[in-house]
């Protein structure tokens, strides 16, 4: 038994091998990433989502959070999107708009879109093209040449793709132009065909909506939308966090000076990294009746991972090859956590083994770059149960390093599990087991005590048996024989003497009875121990006596 308390025996059989087979070569298997479609679809976001949308519903404009991986990555403008998509005609304010004059090769010093603040590579100029520039900027397929957005776009699909000059070198044809940035007040301006104050306009569609009164003097105000429109704006692009927390402030004063309840008040979706909005941009100004804050926390969750997983689907297998396969999965997604993207990598990378195979495919699988985490936030529980990161954690949500998973604030890359010495990686392999394998093993106790009045030897009766399946300790205290219904396994297979069973009846409660005293002491199952528990609890207890 001392192999199976550090799971170092080596797994058998076909699959077994594979987990231990990790790499020959040390590269990474390929996995296939988590597709756009999945991800808004599985539990978690959803109900992210679903509080962002009942908010904004209400009422409310929501300022939402994100940690700057997100937005590295895309995928923060994907959930973005998936939000506002909800709402009939959502209004996305385009991002700051800047000019870079006088690059060498351009015809007419062109100006072009500056890189976004996310960190993101740009695009290769030798090999970019017009239609990137485009892209980054505006969905639409074709815009008017009277535009002023549509006017730049136009040079810039125009412009002849080449290198910035040097900086030294910037401006130095007199007769180009730099264009002054856009403030985030006359974008939106534009984007609702107004000049002046775009609240004024937001408040005129209000009085409309709220008194119901049918557009006269512009045919085209009947096709405004029936409900309060809802302002999008991308935090990371803009380049000036006070001008979006002055929007905010100043939305709330007028729309409350005007008198405009809930479900008339036009409201604002300002999605941000920490740093494009920090939290001095507010200043004094709406409470959190009016503004809600929700951080990309606690969204994740291991039923994210195991639907996940689940909608890749493993090859049909008998029913002990079936539920070893469920094992692997539950320790698949408790040690990756929130981090869904190594989740789908280790699965590819490790079929099932002991404690060393799982390390080595751990290590091919995470990122090489990173560094180990360090913990130094204090462990509460109220933390990882909040909505928001608490103070402490702010900085290292928002570099992507700690998330709150399943009621735990978790790392969410996984190097410290990599450390040989580290008891955490055994905790965690042991935690997915007892999830998937401890409700089993008393589904088989059960099943078993039903039988026990029926297998009892000759002249011994029910009650004897109890008394002779107490434990020591119970013994020594003088308690008294607990009912059969509450026997343990231990407690069964201590006075398995006084059943008639099969060979193959004791050895299966015998595996059993040890696999539960490994669980409930918090060590993992070898690979070996897993097998014969996986085959003890995919057996039938009378299937003896049918052969």
């Amino acid at each position: 038994m001392t192999a199976g308390l550090h799971g170092v025996d080596e797994p058998g059989g076909a699959h077994g091998q594979q987990g231990a087979e990790v790499r020959e070569h040390g590269a990474a298997v390929p996995a296939p990433p988590a597709s756009e479609r999945d991800l808004v679809r599985l539990p978690g976001p959803r109900r992210h989502l679903d509080r962002l949308e009942r908010d904004l519903r209400s009422g409310r404009s929501c300022v939402w959070y994100f940690p700057d991986p997100m937005v590295d990555s895309g995928r923060a403008e994907l959930f973005l999107s998936e939000l506002y998509a909800r709402f009939e005609g959502p209004i996305p304010v385009p991002g700051t708009v800047t000019a870079l004059a006088g690059r060498t090769g351009d015809r007419d010093g062109a100006p072009a879109v500056p890189p976004q603040r996310s960190g993101a590579p740009e695009p290769d100029a030798a090999s970019a093209g017009a239609g990137d520039h485009f892209g980054l900027w505006h969905d639409d397929d074709g815009f008017d040449a009277e535009d002023p957005y549509g006017a730049l776009l136009g040079s810039l699909a125009t412009a002849p793709a080449g290198p910035p000059p040097p900086s030294g070198h910037r401006g130095a044809t007199p007769d180009v132009a730099a264009l002054a940035p856009m403030s985030l007040g006359e974008r939106l301006a534009k984007e609702l065909g107004v000049t002046g104050d775009p609240l004024h306009e937001l408040v005129r569609r209000a009085d409309r909506l709220r008194n119901d009164v049918p557009g006269e003097d512009d045919p085209e105000d009947d096709a405004l939308p029936s409900a309060p429109p809802l302002i999008v704006v991308r935090g990371w692009e803009e380049d000036s966090p006070e001008e979006m927390g002055r929007l905010l402030r100043t939305a709330h004063a007028t729309f409350r000076d005007e008198g405009l309840g809930a479900g008339h008040r036009p409201r604002f979706l300002i999605a941000a990294r920490m740093d494009d909005l920090p939290s001095t941009a507010f200043g004094v100004g709406p409470s959190h009746d009016h503004v809600a804050l929700h951080w990309w926390w606690r969204v994740w969750t291991r039923l994210d991972s195991e639907v996940l997983l689940a909608w890749r689907p493993r090859p049909n297998a008998g029913a002990a090859e079936a539920l070893l396969h469920r094992v692997t999965d539950a320790v698949v997604a408790e040690v990756c956590g929130p981090d869904i993207d190594s989740a789908l990598a280790l699965r590819e990378a490790w079929k099932g083994g002991d404690l060393d195979s799982l390390r080595s495919a751990l290590a091919h699988v995470l990122p090489g770059e990173a560094a180990v985490l360090d913990r130094t936030w204090p462990r509460r529980m109220s933390t990882a149960h909040a909505s928001a990161p608490s103070a402490e954690l702010r900085d290292a949500w928002s570099t992507g390093a700690v998330d709150s998973w399943d009621g735990h604030v978790r790392p969410v890359l996984s190097h410290r599990l990599l450390d040989p010495d580290s008891t955490e990686l055994r905790t965690l392999v042991c935690h997915a087991q007892n999830r998937v394998l401890l409700p089993l093993v008393d589904e088989a106790r059960t099943a078993f005590i039903d039988l026990v009045p029926g297998l009892l030897r000759k002249e011994i009766s029910l009650d004897y048996f109890r008394e002779q399946a107490r434990s020591q300790y119970q013994v020594k205290k003088q308690l008294p024989a607990a009912p059969l219904v509450e026997l343990e396994v231990a407690d069964l297979q201590r006075a398995s003497r006084l059943l008639t069973l099969t060979t193959d009846q004791q050895r299966r409660l015998e595996i059993l009875c040890d696999a539960r005293n490994f669980l409930s002491h918090l060590q993992p199952l070898a690979y070996r121990q897993l097998m014969a528990v996986a085959q003890a609890l995919t057996s039938d207890w009378v299937a003896d006596d049918a052969r």
